[in-house]
């Protein structure tokens, strides 16, 4: 279409469709009745029979250049209306209402024919960005291997070494070299948590075999206690048994003749003393036993309070160990949402930067330099390369 209307057109770019070649158009005969239809339907025909290619970075130019040039067309035409004559402005209703109708018209049919372009360029900037959230998926928080396990380590990493598949392309390399520091990391992880938790049931058997060896220890010095004590009672019964009886017979002796009646009774004085004395013996024997007895019960329910306290302190540090782990969990689903929503915000400002560098270089086509050329200007500009000249995003 034209850039100027009743004026010097300009040069439009060789493979365009005949309609948008450069001509002089006379405004009277364009809003002529009929003649806004018939013009639109031309332009709509032959702009939908141009063949267009996406696949290629010389078809999204032409693409984007045709489209910009059918907004051009639709302002110089809307121009074309506003320059009428007096005669003209007499039928300004109607000329008003034409012009909406260009305006609405070669507005839907740019979005048209750009329509391929922008589904292709959201489409790649998505899968940019998914491939960005792989990779921040695929490492695992600063933290992570303090608290876990050698089994769930160890699960971590064969999911590592069978990642599944997935189409990278130029992400490859990167996937790859962040996937294999990934995998060492999980198995310095792994051997820590094994010398970890080897020396954890070290200390636990250490400590049990020690408490093993006190209470044998208190065993022995409980019995050989009881046994001295027992010892020391039947000498003590001995021996006053000896001296009483020592004394009896030397009493029995000086008063033989005297006491001869008497000595039959002294003699059953000493018997019942000698039993008295065995029932005493038995009594400090039975004693013995019951404090053994006793020493025995108050060891084993030592030893059971001791294991006890283990198992408490044990389920204490698991739970403590499950809700670090779920701390952990929390904090790092924190940093990938917060990652996620950095990544899409990085993606929506490069799409809106891709979509003004590209309005750029398509006005740098309209002044006479080629796609090529448009989009290195475009990026000397974007880059500040070129002095007191800048892109306002």
């Amino acid at each position: 279409m034209l850039d100027h209307v009743g004026g010097v057109p300009a040069s439009e770019p060789a493979g365009l469709p005949a309609v948008l070649e450069p001509r002089v158009l006379v405004p009277a005969e364009v809003f002529a009745p009929g003649g806004v239809e018939a013009l639109l339907a031309r332009i709509a025909a032959e702009v939908r029979g141009t063949k267009r290619d996406i696949s290629t970075a010389a078809g999204r130019d032409q693409i984007r250049s045709l489209a910009y040039r059918i907004a051009r067309s639709k302002t110089a035409l809307d121009r074309a209306g506003q320059g009428l004559t007096e005669e003209w402005r007499q039928k300004t209703a109607v000329v008003n209402a034409e012009r909406r109708t260009i305006r609405d018209f070669m507005d839907a049919l740019a979005d048209e024919v750009r329509k391929p372009l922008t589904d292709w360029e959201n489409e790649e900037n998505e899968r940019v960005a998914g491939h960005e959230r792989a990779l921040a998926a695929i490492v695992e928080a600063p933290g992570y291997g303090a608290v876990e396990t050698s089994a769930e380590l160890q699960l971590r990493l064969s999911y590592l070494r069978s990642y599944p598949p997935r189409d990278w392309r130029e992400f490859a390399q990167r996937a790859a070299d962040t996937l294999a520091a990934e995998i060492d990391r999980t198995e310095r992880l792994l051997a820590a948590a094994v010398k970890r938790e080897a020396e954890a049931a070290e200390l636990v058997r250490l400590r049990a075999e020690a408490a093993e060896r006190a209470r044998q220890e208190a065993e022995r010095q409980r019995q050989e206690h009881e046994a001295r004590i027992a010892a020391e009672a039947a000498e003590r019964a001995r021996r006053e048994a000896e001296e009483r009886a020592a004394h009896a017979a030397r009493a029995a002796a000086e008063q033989a003749e005297a006491e001869r009646r008497a000595a039959a009774k002294l003699q059953a004085e000493l018997e019942a003393k000698q039993r008295e004395a065995e029932q005493r013996a038995a009594a400090a024997e039975r004693a013995r036993v019951a404090a053994e007895e006793r020493a025995k019960a108050e060891a084993e329910e030592a030893q059971r309070r001791a294991e006890a306290a283990r198992v408490a302190a044990e389920q204490k540090a698991e739970r403590d160990r499950q809700a670090a782990v779920e701390a952990e969990r929390q904090r790092v689903a924190a940093e990938q949402a917060k990652a996620a929503r950095e990544a899409e915000a990085r993606a929506a400002n490069t799409r809106h930067r891709a979509k003004i560098n590209n309005s750029v270089a398509d006005a740098l086509t309209l002044s006479g330099l080629d796609a090529a050329q448009a989009k290195r200007v475009v990026v000397a500009i974007a880059s500040g390369q070129i002095p007191y000249t800048s892109i306002i995003y």
